[in-house]
């Protein structure tokens, strides 16, 4: 069985959560793979082109000490449709911070816990209950606003992360069937941690499964702040 650690990532630097602190959890797993939030067609120094630059120089400076295969592994997104997704999402993220407070509170409190406690906490379960919290405020934003079309936008983003999350799964999962190695590390954005370890219980639960998940295993977890 092929073990896999999942590592939440932001994709610009921020304080504690910058290339020397990834290269630090990557170095003691040594991983023979590395799975990377990119579509799956893509090769090459993809990343450079995907606005993931922590992930990107992390991973280059990684390659220039050991052998290590890239597996882009998420859902592609045709170019004629990518422009009108992300102005779509500008256009309902930005609507939701004009009306709700505290959704933009609990994202600068976010950004601030990220600074100061870098992977560790990117990678607790405090950082997933706060993503429950921030999608909470977005949602009762959209709630009290109750344009149609917002609601619209808001439905279709949360598929496509569902469809993206599921699409990295089965990549992830089909490359362990066809392929020997022993450790794997799979580099994916904060936000989608606590709905891929979900799906990973689902898929343990399965006799086909062939992966064992790793997820606080390779950090200390953030200390609960003292009041």
């Amino acid at each position: 069985m092929k073990r896999v650690s999942l590592v939440g990532t932001v994709h610009e630097e921020m304080g504690f959560a910058n290339i020397s602190a990834l290269l630090a959890i990557l170095e003691p797993i040594k991983p023979e793979v590395l799975f990377l939030e990119a579509p799956s067609e893509a090769s090459g120094d993809y990343l450079n082109d995907t606005g993931k630059k922590l992930e990107a120089t992390a991973v280059r400076r990684y390659r220039e000490l050991h052998h290590v295969d890239l597996v882009p592994v998420d859902l592609p997104i045709p170019d004629a449709e990518l422009f009108q997704f992300i102005r779509d999402n500008k256009y309902l993220f930005k609507t939701i911070e004009r009306r709700s407070p505290e959704y933009c509170r609990l994202v600068d409190e976010y950004s601030q816990e990220v600074r100061a406690h870098g992977f560790a906490y990117l990678n607790s379960e405090r950082c997933s209950t706060h993503w429950s919290k921030v999608r909470e405020a977005a949602l009762s934003a959209i709630e009290e606003l109750a344009y149609p079309r917002l609601t619209e936008l808001y439905e279709r983003w949360i598929g496509t992360n569902e469809l993206r999350e599921k699409r990295m799964m089965k990549s992830i999962e089909d490359y362990c069937r066809k392929t020997t190695f022993s450790n794997g590390v799979f580099l994916v954005g904060a936000a989608h941690r606590q709905s891929l370890i979900d799906k990973s219980r689902e898929q343990r639960g399965a006799d086909s499964s062939t992966i064992q998940w790793d997820f606080p295993g390779f950090l200390e977890a953030p200390k609960e702040p003292t009041t």
